[in-house]
């Protein structure tokens, strides 16, 4: 079950954020000519539930948050991208998840990454960004995963752990239109599963400080993602396939330059015929029983 704990935080967390890099110091030196400027950004909100690649893990309210700081690095005008950490934070603000999980600050994820974006002009407006990262995720209340004499757990084979790990490429080609992304999501910690996340979403600016960002994704699972996402109802033996789809409306107000607000809704379906079948059949918790839901969030938001 640790697995469903997988948080958006690989591909999700940093994305309404990504164009955002304003320096809070650089230094440089005048002899290599090489240049460091350090900068970061993150957000603390509310939300109606867990919400994790268009599958439900939780129906009831949570405390969600990221932070992360970078450093770019240049040498005689040439970007050689930057390098960074950050940390995402779940608390449940419901019991019903405390037998297995706890309750406070019960998932943290850390991830350490590099980036950078390739322009394929001197503008500076159409360029491909990368991302890379590597994200170890931790249940520190966890009380799943037990042993029992069968020598394999409920949902994982004779293992138990608090943790998982994740390596993670993201792409996204930027312009000043419309900008398609893949994120490519590798578990190699326990199931050696992999998961495909793609889209496309824009940037509108509606007012000064103001910003509307629209965005559609889509997300494949193979049959080892798909087993960890289990819904009562099917077996662990299952095909991958395209698993959900999720249409989403993001705001941004920045009352300062380095402070603001946000606010998210995004209606979120299944889209595999025998997931939804099994979610219509299925019972227990909320892991993929939802087959259509509406998810949303608001919070504060900062840059540096």
């Amino acid at each position: 079950m640790k697995k469903l704990m997988l948080a958006a935080v690989a591909s999700m967390a940093f994305a309404a954020f990504a164009d955002e890099q304003p320096a809070a110091a650089a230094t440089q030196n005048e002899d290599s000519g090489a240049a460091l400027t350090v900068w970061g950004f993150g957000n603390y909100g509310m939300y109606s539930g867990y919400q994790l690649y268009g599958s439900l893990l939780n129906s009831e309210p949570t405390l969600q948050g990221y932070a992360e700081v970078n450093g770019s690095v240049s040498v005689d005008d040439l970007d050689l991208g930057y390098l960074g950490i950050g940390v995402w934070s779940n608390t449940d603000l419901t019991d019903k998840r405390r037998d297995l999980y706890g309750k406070a600050f019960n998932e943290w994820d850390f991830n350490v990454h590099y980036g950078r974006t390739f322009w394929f002009d001197d503008d500076q407006t159409w360029g491909l960004d990368y991302r890379t990262l590597i994200v170890w995720y931790w249940y520190p209340h966890h009380r799943g995963h037990d042993h029992n004499t069968h020598g394999k757990s409920h949902f994982q084979y004779g293992r138990k752990t608090m943790t998982t790990m994740d390596w993670n490429h993201c792409f996204a080609l930027k312009n000043p239109y419309v900008v398609p992304f893949f994120n490519w999501i590798h578990e190699y910690h326990e199931n050696n599963a992999d998961l495909l996340e793609f889209g496309l979403k824009r940037d509108c600016e509606v007012a000064k400080g103001f910003t509307l960002t629209p965005s559609a994704t889509f997300v494949y699972r193979d049959h080892r993602y798909n087993w960890c996402f289990p819904t009562a109802g099917w077996t662990e033996v299952h095909n991958g396939g395209m698993a959900t789809m999720k249409f989403m409306l993001e705001g941004n107000y920045w009352f300062s330059e380095n402070f603001g607000l946000f606010a998210k809704v995004a209606f979120c379906s299944i889209i595999d015929r025998d997931l939804r079948d099994a979610a219509e059949h299925g019972s227990g918790g909320d892991y993929s029983q939802y087959k259509d839901f509406v998810w949303g969030g608001a919070g504060v938001t900062f840059k540096f």
